[in-house]
């Protein structure tokens, strides 16, 4: 075996052009396969880093609108308390919070509030100091930090256990640092990360006690880790029971609420979605181009060596040990791929954050890692990769007729079969080089129309500043109309507004209410729909640039005491009156204390938690008619809002320190936040295409050459009988048009079912969107017919009495 690896190595020492190449084609598409799995696995498949993975389960909340709603505190009690079928059930609920630091500035980081049998459940330890428990002081405010954070934000300080820091939703709160949570555990959802973990005592004390006592305050997740020997199967019936036991018991908040059970790896697969899977499976067809493309320099090399083969096996070589031979030489130009592929991916993994912007406010702790789970996938494709390229040409090799070769030289010998396989491979190559641009250009496409979508808000220069107010609530304080109006003067600024939250602002969609339409009876059992609003003063929709499409906005009558009044949404008025009588009537919200509200307006469906959402009711309160615990001053600026941001924080506190913002943000911030992953997609799709239309055409350009040199003899007569230059080259390039052609021709279907599978993804555009389709494959022929073009105008340059002497 050492003797054949140091042959396979000698060989490809000799032949360097060969060798470079299929190096070259491999560590393009190993270095990909290995970053864009860096990627995935990073933000979606990584485990979890707690003692019992496999055990874990999502307990999800639904109704009659929502198959993915989530948990009150109190309901997540009863879970706990009352199922049988989990070892322990936790909650986690996603909020922020401000670090107020000792030189007096801020920062907002994002916390995760969790149970405090969290840790313990989930058998996660320390990487230093402790984790709470259960069994803690509750009056006692303490916080577990995350590895990044730690080390991000406090230098990785190991005296950093017992230091107070403090934190602030409104006053600031003395916390004690109890520990540092490991590196391998990052979050449930490495996709989304949290840089501090509070019990609820500690959030209680930031925010409101009243949180974790009221049934309809829905913001946590609820997990499980079942018993051993119980299924997810088993588990399912016992929180749907419970589920149907909390409506029979609180009908007015929880009836015709259900639940179901996910396993972790596939809500994992829920969050990646079709991004993860596209991108996957876009990486892997180029390693399939690669594997077409190194087969063929294999067959061209072993065609040449069709001689050598033949005098080895006509000196005792068997079939079996010349083919292991092919492979062994295979393996090691496998292994060189794998080097130089890996060598690539330590450097494009770093560039991933660049690629991936933080939520609008908040430091990045994303961490992508060429790690052991990243070095094993590279090494398993490289093996199949190599079996791929490998095998079929060191059996064809092997398996050459030995007498025809040695009397005849290498073109004989070799089957009909075996002499159409190098083209038959390249129009495969040029079909799987066509999907991949055709899904590059889709997700181009749909990437730009998202940018040029109505969103039913604008999208030019409005900047808005979040507030909390700690034990004084924006809403009814008497500085917030003063610094509306403090704001409104501002240089640059056209107008101004307030609303309890602005759109996109990573918030959830904010508040929700359950609504009665007065005439329209509930079935028996059957809970009102919960739908979300917003509380906005009467420039709102001015500033936000949402317009009217019936009625009338909010007026200065409407913010003082008399008829309420509300402004709804046109999926609002078509989902609920679907008679068109929405202006004019009345609703109800569930709840005694609030009278019947009337609907004035009606304003066009805007976005609300993210671009590509699909339209909900919603609706729309005045601000000053109720009390809400934070603010979000929305100021409209005639240029670069960006640049007022000073202006907009020395305002608010001038007017009163309990304005301070803890973020300021353009809403452009926002929308490009949301549009961040797609346009992460489109351009590692539209990278992994061209790597894929580069090793396209390299691969024709090497079976052309390879078939016009073998050709010499023939060109040689014909140019000899009279054949012109021009003739000759149509003779060559025809060949690659055919090719080219037929991998169109066998692209396009495969190409229009990759992207029906991948539908979900795609925005504003069809999966057999003409310009995508058409375009790319002009872009490929194009390409194509330039590769075959070259080894064309080569082979005029043959002396026609050379050829036919050497030939």
């Amino acid at each position: 075996m050492w003797r054949d690896l140091r042959y396979a190595v000698a060989g490809l020492w000799r032949s360097p052009g060969f060798t470079a190449a299929a190096v070259a084609a491999l560590g393009l598409a190993i270095g990909a396969n290995a970053t864009i799995f860096g990627l995935v696995d990073g933000l979606w498949f990584r485990p979890p880093g707690i003692d019992n993975a496999s055990r874990l389960v999502w307990i999800v909340s639904t109704t009659p609108q929502s198959d993915n709603d989530l948990w009150s505190y109190p309901e997540y009690e009863v879970l706990r308390d009352r199922a049988t079928s989990f070892s322990g059930v936790v909650a986690r609920g996603r909020r922020g919070a401000t670090l107020r630091n000792d030189d007096g500035t801020s920062e907002l980081l994002l916390v995760n509030v969790v149970s405090p049998n969290f840790f313990s459940a989930l058998g996660v330890r320390p990487a230093l100091g402790r984790l709470f428990s259960p069994d803690d002081d509750r009056s006692q405010p303490t916080v577990v930090l995350s590895h990044a954070v730690w080390r991000g934000r406090f230098g990785g300080d190991p005296a950093i256990v017992g230091r107070t820091i403090h934190l602030m939703r409104g006053d600031p709160l003395p916390v004690i640092v109890l520990g540092v949570l490991p590196e391998t555990f990052r979050d449930l959802t490495a996709s989304a990360d949290r840089d501090l973990w509070l019990p609820p005592q500690t959030w209680a004390r930031l925010e409101s006690q009243r949180t974790f006592e009221t049934r309809t305050d829905r913001w946590f997740d609820v997990l499980g880790v079942m018993k051993p020997g119980v299924s997810s199967m088993d588990a399912r019936p016992e929180v749907q029971a419970l589920a149907a036991q909390l409506g029979f018991a609180y009908p007015d908040t929880n009836s015709g609420r259900s639940a179901q059970l996910l396993t972790h790896a596939v809500y994992r697969m829920k969050d990646g979605g079709v991004n993860a899977i596209a991108l996957l499976a876009l990486v892997l067809l180029v390693v399939l181009i690669t594997c077409v493309n190194v087969a063929n320099l294999l067959l061209a090399r072993g065609a040449a060596r069709a001689r050598e083969v033949a005098v080895r096996a006509a000196i005792g070589a068997s079939r079996l040990l010349l083919m292991r031979q092919m492979l062994l030489e295979s393996l090691v130009l496998g292994a060189m791929g794998a080097v130089a592929g890996l060598t690539l991916a330590l450097w494009l993994i770093r560039l991933l954050p660049s690629i991936l912007p933080p939520p609008p406010g908040f430091r990045s702790y994303v961490v992508f890692q060429a790690d052991g789970r990243v070095l094993t996938f590279t090494l398993v494709v490289t093996l199949l990769t190599t079996l791929l390229f490998g095998t079929v040409p060191s059996w064809i090799a092997a398996r050459a007729d030995v007498l025809p070769l040695l009397k005849e030289g290498a073109a004989a010998g070799r089957r009909r079969g075996e002499r159409l396989l190098g083209p038959s491979l390249v129009i495969l190559q040029v079909a799987v080089s066509l999907v991949l641009l055709c899904a590059a250009g889709l997700l181009a496409r749909s990437f730009s129309a998202l940018r040029h979508a109505d969103i039913g808000l604008q999208r030019g220069e409005v900047l808005t500043a979040w507030v909390t107010g700690g034990d004084q609530a924006p809403s009814r304080s008497a500085s917030t109309p003063l610094a509306l109006a403090r704001l409104a003067t501002l240089p640059r600024v056209t107008a101004a507004a307030v609303a309890f939250r602005a759109p996109l602002s990573l918030s959830g969609g904010g508040l929700a209410k359950p609504v009665l339409i007065p005439g329209r009876p509930l079935a028996a059992g059957e809970a009102p729909p919960s739908v979300k609003f917003n509380a906005v003063s009467r420039d709102y929709f001015k500033v936000t640039g949402t317009p009217l499409v019936a009625g009338r906005l909010f007026d200065a009558t409407d913010e003082q005491p008399g008829e309420p009044v509300v402004v709804v949404n046109q999926e609002f008025a078509r989902r609920f009156f679907w008679d068109g009588n929405a202006l004019g009537s009345t609703i109800q919200f569930k709840s005694r204390s609030e009278p019947p509200h009337r609907i004035v307006g009606i304003v066009k469906n805007a976005v609300i938690n993210q671009l590509t959402e699909e339209p909900e009711p919603y609706f729309y309160l005045p601000y000053w008619r109720a009390s809400y615990g934070e603010a979000t001053f929305l100021v409209q600026a005639s240029s670069d809002a960006a640049g007022l941001a000073p202006l907009v924080r020395a305002a608010l506190k001038q007017v009163d320190p309990d304005l301070e913002p803890r973020r300021v943000i353009t809403m452009r911030q926002f929308i490009d936040y949301w549009s961040s992953d797609r346009r992460a997609t489109a351009l590692l799709a539209s990278a992994l295409g061209g790597i894929g239309l580069l090793l396209t055409i390299v691969g024709v350009y090497g079976v052309v050459a390879y078939r016009t040199a073998r050709r010499g003899r023939e060109i040689g007569i014909r140019m000899a009988l009279g054949a012109t230059r021009a003739q000759v080259v149509r003779l060559i390039v025809r060949e690659g048009v055919t090719v080219a052609l037929a991998g169109v021709a066998l692209g396009i279907p495969a190409a229009i079912v990759a992207a029906r599978a991948t539908r979900s993804f795609l925005y504003g555009v069809t999966p057999w969107d003409v310009p995508a389709l058409a375009g790319s494959s002009a872009v490929l022929v194009v390409c194509v017919c330039a590769a075959a073009a070259y080894p064309a105008r080569r082979a005029t340059r043959i002396e026609p009495s050379k050829a036919l002497r050497t030939s």
